[in-house]
């Protein structure tokens, strides 16, 4: 597949590498360093990022999701290092500064080794065609031999030779329509010349037997012996140094053919390396040794499991948590990495919870650089889905408020992963009952609801239905939500999300306060309809007995049918999308058109009215049995579990 890399650095060129699927993406990193050493720019260090994550150079294509035709970022390191140092230069000669933007030794070595490797290759391919050429005269040659036939089968080699030779330059790689098989061609060949080394070295041994036999010891044309027998022998034996030269040639472009752009660079880049070593550098070596180690314990966590434990059990967790606030901005990114991929190990979750590793995070989301606060989310989703314990630590170490920044400084995929720690932590009751007892906590799931990501948007407003569980009036008291929730059929075409909304606004329709304002909202009736035209039988349940909860009060019923809602019941009846909705549609039609003895009857709350209408159509289907659980005062219950909560919404 093609992928294309885009770099800042080079704002008029676009990189076009080629990768498999199952290849790493140490791969890729490997062509674009050959690319950058053509441009003069081998010291260029950089990582790549793909929708706003960094990419691990032990991971493959396929983990990341990465297709055909993709275009993946080149994001310098040390960038704003580099600008400071061309400016400070310039006011004086003598400054110095610790860049750290060079590539790692073990990095540059493997490329020049590819390079030289490429460079013998050319180097080989080249002189190979110069021995096809001394085959081609020697195949003409043979014609004054006694085994003058011995011309078809060399003038049959050399054609074969010359047509399928494969055509390359380091630059340019491999051209031409044979280039495919250039392994196969190498292996023929060394078989070829061989089995002609062997008729060769026949023809000369058996040759130079019979020239010392018969005596030909003047060399001249005496008896049998002859010029053309001498010749012959003479002939054979420069043609065997030839096939000589030509099979180990042969073999050694077997032996390089199968070396691939960042087979050696591959091996240094997701290396394991020495944890003790890279622990003392990470302990009490300079910023540069410093930024270094952590870079490298990131790559080992990311290479495997068995590495994440050797990492724990050299001290790596107290060193990666001192390094994360470290002011150094590279090895701080480089320190949170490392600790998002240990962290995803549950047993190893609780020891870093234990050594108050939590606030280290919370602190960390508070980081100016956008991928620092990225992965100190990562990791603590990873603390808070793994363990219900871990979680109250979060909430107990003043994260909801850190979280709450990160929600609105972050970057998108940062508030998708918060969305998702703000979710997971609802699941629980215990916790739910902290998060409704507070205003932040909604506050940030409304903000997210902002967010043009469709995930983000989800998370959110399945949180927001679970504190509502919890507390409906702590929904309602969020005034702008109503018009984010009916302004979701206008932003998004996921029908799933506006259940989620219709389900929320369902709250809001069912105090009187709030039912009011959702009325008066302009779009309120379009919005409506366009639940309503979703055709899904639970969305149009919950659009119905949003409308239907309009009839608790006179104003409010006058105020619905002004807005004309009748015409959003009537659509439901003619396109229900079974006969309890048609019931349910029906049953709020009737309702909303009685306006006979309102004044006379005693006020009935909306709950009773929606277990009136519920009864009458014998519907199994409720907005209190899909979101929660209420009592006969009416008071929610917040006693359920995350197993129960997590049921209702599925």
């Amino acid at each position: 597949m093609i992928i294309y890399v885009v770099n800042r650095a080079f704002p008029h060129k676009t990189f076009v590498t080629t990768a498999k699927p199952k290849e790493k993406i140490a791969r890729i990193r490997a062509q674009l360093l050959h690319t950058l050493y053509e441009l003069g720019k081998d010291e260029h260090l950089f990582r790549l990022r793909f929708k706003g994550q960094i990419l691990r150079d032990a991971f493959t294509f396929e983990d990341y999701d990465i297709r055909d035709n993709y275009v993946v970022t080149m994001v310098p390191v040390g960038k704003s290092r580099e600008h400071l140092m061309e400016i400070r230069s310039v006011a004086s000669s003598d400054f110095t500064i610790d860049q750290g933007s060079s590539q790692p030794i073990d990095v540059k070595t493997a490329l020049d080794r590819e390079i030289k490797t490429f460079d013998n290759r050319e180097r080989m391919f080249a002189d190979f065609k110069v021995l096809l050429f001394v085959h081609f005269l020697f195949a003409f040659l043979s014609v004054l031999t006694v085994h003058w036939y011995s011309v078809f089968w060399l003038l049959f080699f050399w054609a074969v030779g010359t047509w399928f030779v494969p055509t390359y330059s380091r630059i340019g790689g491999f051209v031409g329509n044979n280039s495919h098989l250039k392994v196969h061609y190498c292996l023929v060949a060394v078989v070829v010349l061989i089995a002609c080394l062997i008729v060769s070295l026949y023809y000369c041994i058996s040759g130079w037997i019979f020239v010392a036999t018969e005596g030909c010891s003047y060399w001249g044309d005496d008896g049998n012996c002859s010029h053309r027998k001498i010749y012959t022998s003479a002939f054979f034996t420069l043609h065997c140094l030839v096939l000589i030269l030509s099979s180990i040639l042969a073999f050694f472009l077997f032996k390089n053919v199968r070396i691939e752009v960042g087979d050696f660079i591959e091996k240094f880049l997701v290396q394991e390396r020495d944890v003790e070593m890279v622990m003392k550098m990470a302990k009490h070596g300079k910023i540069k040794e410093k930024r270094s180690a952590a870079y490298d314990l990131a790559a080992m966590a990311a290479s495997s499991d068995d590495n994440k434990f050797r990492i724990v059990a050299e001290g790596g967790m107290e060193v990666l948590m001192t390094l994360a606030l470290s002011r150094d901005e590279m090895t701080q990114e480089h320190a949170v990495e490392a600790l998002a991929e240990i962290l995803t190990i549950p047993s190893i979750q609780d020891t870093f919870v234990e050594t108050g590793g939590i606030r280290t995070l919370t602190a960390v989301l508070h980081s100016p650089r956008p991928r620092v606060m990225q992965e100190a989310a990562v990791a603590l989703y990873s603390i808070v889905a793994d363990s219900e314990d871990n979680k109250q630590a979060v909430v107990d170490d003043h994260g909801l408020e850190d979280l709450s920044h990160a929600a609105h400084e972050g970057t998108i995929f940062c508030q998708r992963t918060v969305a998702s720690i703000f979710l997971e932590l609802a699941f629980n009751a215990d916790i739910r009952y902290q998060l409704a007892s507070r205003n932040t906590p909604a506050q940030t799931l409304v903000h997210l609801c902002k967010s043009n990501d469709p995930e983000t948007q989800r998370f959110a407003l399945q949180a927001l239905e679970v504190l509502a569980i919890e507390c409906p009036e702590l929904i309602c008291a969020q005034e702008e939500l109503i018009g984010l929730l009916l302004n979701f059929p206008f932003r998004s075409m996921d029908a799933k999300l506006y259940l989620l909304a219709g389900k929320i606004l369902l709250y809001f329709a069912e105090n009187v306060e709030t039912c009011n304002q959702l009325l008066s909202y302009p779009r309120a009736k379009d919005s409506l309809e366009l639940f309503a035209k979703t055709l899904d039988p639970v969305l149009q349940k919950v659009t119905v007995k949003i409308i239907y909860c309009s009839s608790d009060q006179p104003q409010l019923k006058q105020k619905a049918k002004s807005l004309s809602m009748l015409e959003v019941i009537e659509y439901i009846k003619e396109f229900a999308a079974d006969r309890d909705t048609w019931e349910m549609a029906d049953q709020c039609y009737s309702e909303l058109n009685d306006d006979s003895n309102l004044s006379g009857l005693p006020a009935l709350s909306t709950l009773e009215k929606l277990n009136r209408m519920q009864q009458k159509i014998d519907a199994s289907f409720g907005s209190n049995s899909s979101l929660g659980s209420r009592d006969r005062n009416g008071s929610h219950s917040s006693s359920g579990s995350s197993s129960d909560v997590k049921k209702h919404l599925a």
